[in-house]
């Protein structure tokens, strides 16, 4: 969905704007103009969110059993990089020091690999991966000006019911961003794909 701007502006002119709106000294106190020029439309608002999709399918046993084995390699793989990091780490001490931490170190860290959750799959389930932006500016008001990024991953079971849900999003302030970057990420057609898997 985008509500557009009444003229497209460059971002140039969007900073010129943000400026104009945003300096008190072209402004009374009753909030009409007195800067230099005419008054410049500081209630333009621009509203723009899309969202991208990725289905997964597993038809048969092999393919959901595929998908499980890569996702515990991946893991697996994940973890010889833990060991090795803490490995060099623990070379850092000297005699029954660096066997203890070592061996803590390890231990820890196999316990918290087999705590990672990944979306385990069965035949004839599916698995949906959803970004979605959400994009908001205002010149007048710096501090409602962003664009907010959702992940979603939905699991589904071979009758359509949802067994696993997770979904988190993150708010990032256009001026932590390059500019133009928000912009075209929501700008981006929204689509949908599925894969059998």
């Amino acid at each position: 969905m985008t509500i557009a701007m009444p003229e497209t502006l460059t971002s140039a002119q969007q900073k010129q704007l943000e400026r104009q709106c945003q300096t008190r000294m072209n402004w009374t106190d009753a909030g009409h103009w007195m800067g230099n020029g005419e008054a410049p439309n500081c209630t333009t608002r621009d509203y723009i969110k899309n969202s991208h999709s990725r289905i997964f399918k597993f038809p048969t046993d092999a393919s959901a059993t595929k998908w499980n084995t890569d996702w515990e390699d991946n893991i697996r793989h994940a973890g010889h990089l833990g060991t090795i990091a803490l490995t060099v780490i623990g070379g850092f001490f000297s005699g029954s020091a660096a066997l203890t931490v070592a061996a803590i170190a390890a231990i820890t860290k196999d316990e918290v690999q087999a705590k990672i959750p990944y979306p385990r799959m069965a035949r004839g389930w599916s698995y949906e991966f959803i970004i979605e932006f959400t994009f908001r500016w205002s010149p007048a008001s710096p501090h409602r000006s962003h664009i907010i990024q959702t992940l979603t991953s939905i699991s589904k079971d071979f009758m359509g019911k949802e067994v696993n849900r997770t979904s988190t999003s993150k708010k990032y302030s256009l001026n932590q961003l390059p500019d133009g970057l928000a912009r075209m990420l929501a700008s981006a057609p929204s689509r949908k794909t599925i894969t059998v898997y």
